[in-house]
């Protein structure tokens, strides 16, 4: 596209973020008066200045200049303005795609059609026989990593919706209403404190996680089933979902038998309640009458079955709807989905596939392949569980297993009996180091769950293909296969493995152990589902899901998958009608291509094998001289980022250690770890340790081995391009500030100078191998946007660093704009942890 083309195109969107920021503007003046808009204005300009002029200190020096309350309303008003961008992109994104398909071009990338279309070749009946065993389920985490609050997600729904109404106005008038509704909304927002003041409990993040399913992945994920049926009539579903809340157990006290029950029970309360709504509006719209329409004798004998089991309500409807079968039948439907009158989702399938056959039968097909179908497919997907609950335990606490975990196992099997098996299905067993990790949970329970490993550090990845023999080879463990009809899965870390060994040690060691646990599985005749436990941010292994699941090794059988969906990455996926569509969308065609690895995968040589080994020993090499070696790095890491202060702004029900230690970066989880070097601008975890292996080929005058690898394989353009968004991200000139906050004795200016030579480094390799001048030289709409962040993100980090000082210096003030400073930087760059 040329830059005329370009500008044309996102020329909707500058409108929406121009009056977006008048908006703001007008609102900040009637709420604290033209000072602060001036000297909002004063530091945004004083910021984009001296990203020209490399002189990042003249921001410093311009809010220091502030007093501290001003500080505190410039940080918050920053911080709305990037709420208010995210709304704004994220709607053009959807913008975009619209007017792709409006203009009938070739099917968009990432998209079903699109994926069909390279599989235009293959023969019909191989097609039909993979896809039969194609399976995607996506997990909902609570891990604390969502810095916005819900009432702030509720309100993003509602200035998009009117974003949307924007772009439908025709006259003046309506569009000066739209911008007074909005008006309100932001006034609402800043009125409104955008972080928490208590922790949220583990009811709160049950909550938090089924307002998804209230509305928009329900629906976004029966209309794409039915896209993928429209290629593939009566195909099984092949999407799924599942969460953790509720179920996650490891290193979360308040999680147990309890939290088990209430998450199931609230989620089966919402498929109903959402079920019986659905039902409703069809009995009020199906009223074909007798007199103009036959009915089946099917119909006839279930509606005469629904009055002899249910004589009262039959009496109570009496005969208005006797001669309106469709709607009757309906009532009897409403009415069992409102008092347990289905013990299993079947039973309602059943009922509606009564119903559709005698439309069918009697020339309402249209009607039966409208809200009817609409309706099926949501039961067929959801079920009266929402999504799966699995349960998650650590090694550590079932090899000396106490109540909790016997009354979490004993719940989870009554749940099983309560809701089915499909509602609680699988055990996760963390830090998973041997077989007998896995085998401990056989000696709690008999229930006849799917016992599931996770691997986590670069060590147990490398021994993962062993112990699965192991497990293989036990008796209990072979007869639990069979009862599952030789299904199996095993779950891969990328969290905890990056940081242990870095970003490009781990992702190739994950690479390697699902090579070699499909190779065990094919020699043991087993079905493997990879279950990846991808993060939200590049460092614990997130990233572009499509490309991410194209950059994985064939599965056996290809084509299953289950992943991970993570903190903020949830509602920024799933936060908007449209755009929970288009990234399940995204997900399913990634699956689909995978399931024809010949079409989408190309395997490393054993030549290229020996360079990515060669590349990960030294990167990992690398991180862990810097991060696990230097004496002095655990305390700088404490002083020059805000990882003691994340735990103020309780954004998880989790603590943010696994344990009490002496050990304090072995305990810290790894959200933390991710999130507190996202804050100062470093991303650290994300690229250290890439540029010493990357850069030993360019020093070396091997930059083409480097790029034969990128043209070559997914895997490693993968890794590539997430390199390049994470370092295009950062800024070490921002970052050094902070610096300031670092004690003398534990030689900041060393310490730094090896993150700037290692990040100049990656840099360097990075654009080498892709043949660029600069970062996202090809990608210049992200560029762009990354540029016009900077201006208003860089000031929000030098307030930070004074609220950092006046805090450790006991100054308890900065407590609350600290808080909201955290929150900001972590929406400015759209990643926690």
């Amino acid at each position: 596209m040329s830059s005329d083309a370009r500008a044309e195109a996102d020329a909707p969107l500058r409108r929406d973020v121009r009056l977006l920021g008048d908006v703001l503007g007008k609102v900040l003046v009637e709420q604290e008066g033209d000072e602060l808009l001036e000297a909002e204005e004063r530091i945004r300009l004083r910021s984009r200045d001296a990203r020209e002029t490399g002189d990042a200190g003249a921001v410093r020096d311009t809010v220091r200049m502030l007093s501290p309350a001003d500080q505190a309303n410039v940080l918050r008003a920053f911080g709305l303005y990037f709420q208010l961008v995210n709304i704004a992109e994220q709607h053009h994104r959807l913008r975009r795609r619209r007017q792709y398909a409006a203009e009938d071009q070739q099917a968009p990338r990432e998209s079903l059609a699109d994926a069909f279309e390279r599989l235009r070749d293959i023969d019909a009946s191989e097609l039909r026989t993979r896809v039969a065993r194609l399976s995607l389920e996506l997990v909902l985490t609570a891990h604390p990593t969502e810095a916005t609050r819900r009432t702030y997600l509720l309100a993003h729904v509602r200035v998009a919706a009117l974003l949307a109404a924007l772009d439908a106005a025709t006259s003046a008038q309506e569009e000066a209403r739209i911008e007074s509704e909005l008006g309100e909304q932001v006034t609402i927002l800043w009125q409104t404190d955008e972080v928490r003041h208590g922790r949220p409990r583990l009811t709160d993040e049950i909550r938090h996680g089924l307002w998804f399913f209230e509305g928009n992945l329900p629906d976004g994920a029966e209309r794409l089933l039915a896209e993928y049926r429209a290629h593939l009539p009566d195909a099984p579903s092949p999407l799924s979902f599942g969460t953790w809340i509720g179920g996650d157990m490891d290193g979360n006290p308040a999680a147990g038998a309890e939290t088990i029950r209430e998450a199931l029970d609230r989620a089966r309360e919402l498929a109903l309640g959402r079920y019986r709504t659905d039902v409703r509006e069809l009995a009020v719209a199906l009223a074909m009458h007798r007199s103009l329409v036959e009915v089946s004798p099917e119909l006839d004998e279930s509606i005469a079955r629904d009055e002899l089991e249910l004589p009262d309500y039959a009496g109570t409807i009496g005969r208005r709807s006797e001669l309106e079968p469709y709607r009757r039948k309906l009532s009897f439907i409403w009415w069992r989905l409102g008092n347990d009158g289905y013990d299993r989702p079947a039973e309602l399938l059943a009922d509606l596939d009564v119903l559709a056959s005698s439309l069918e039968a009697n020339k309402g097909t249209r009607i039966a392949t409208g809200r009817l179908a609409a309706l099926r497919r949501r039961v067929e997907i959801f079920g009266f569980h929402l999504a799966k609950l699995d349960v998650r335990l650590h090694a550590d606490e079932l090899r000396e297993p106490g109540v909790r975990v016997r009354d979490s196992l004993a719940a989870a099997a009554a749940a099983r009996r309560r809701h089915g098996p499909a509602a609680l299905d699988t055990v996760i067993v963390s830090g998973t180091t041997s077989a007998a990790d896995v085998l401990s949970v056989f000696d709690l329970s008999d229930e006849p769950l799917s016992v599931v490993p996770l691997f986590e550090t670069i060590s147990d990845l490398g021994a993962a293909p062993q112990i699965l023999r192991e497990l293989l080879a036990d008796r209990r463990f072979a007869r639990r296969l069979e009862d599952r009809d030789r299904r199996l899965e095993v779950m891969v870390g990328y969290s905890d493995s990056g940081k242990d060994g870095g970003f490009l040690a781990a992702q190739w060691a994950i690479y390697r152990a699902q090579e070699e646990l499909v190779a065990v599985a094919r020699e043991a005749d087993v079905e493997l589902t990879i279950f990846h436990g991808r993060g939200g941010s590049p460092g614990r292994g997130g990233g572009p899901t499509y490309a991410a699941i194209l950059a994985q090794p064939a599965g056996h059988p290809p084509g299953r998958l289950k992943l991970t969906e993570q903190g903020e990455t949830i509602s920024f996926k799933y936060g908007l009608p449209g755009l929970a569509h288009r990234n399940l969308e995204a997900a399913l065609a990634g699956t689909l291509l995978a399931a024809f690895p010949e079409a989408s995968a190309h395997a490393p040589t054993q030549e290229e094998r020996a360079a990515l080994d060669n590349l990960a020993r030294l990167a990992e090499e690398r991180y862990r001289a810097y991060v696990y070696e230097e004496p002095q790095f655990v305390d700088f890491f404490r002083a020059f980022t805000p990882v003691d202060e994340l735990a103020l702004l309780e954004i998880g029900s989790r603590p943010t250690h696994r344990s009490e230690s002496a050990d304090f970066l072995g305990s810290l989880r790894a959200i933390p770890w991710v999130f507190a070097w996202t804050q100062n601008r470093t991303i650290l975890p994300a690229w250290f340790g890439s540029g010493t292996a990357l850069g030993s080929l360019v020093e070396t005058g091997q930059v083409d081995a480097l790029r034969r690898l990128y043209a070559r394989l997914p895997f490693f353009r993968t890794l590539v391009d997430a390199l390049e968004m994470t370092l295009a991200k950062s800024s070490l000139e921002i970052a050094s500030q902070y610096l300031e906050l670092v004690p003398a004795e534990l030689e900041p200016e060393r310490l730094y100078a090896e993150i700037a030579s290692e990040h100049e480094r990656t840099v360097d390799a990075v654009l080498q191998t892709l043949k660029s001048r600069t970062l996202l030289e090809r990608q210049p709409v992200l560029r762009r946007s990354i540029q016009l962040r900077n201006p208003y993100v860089d000031p929000m980090n030098a307030i930070q660093v004074e609220l950092l000082r006046r805090f450790r210096e006991g100054d308890d003030d900065a407590r609350l704009p600290l808080m909201r400073s955290i929150a900001g930087i972590a929406a400015a760059l759209r990643n926690t942890g």
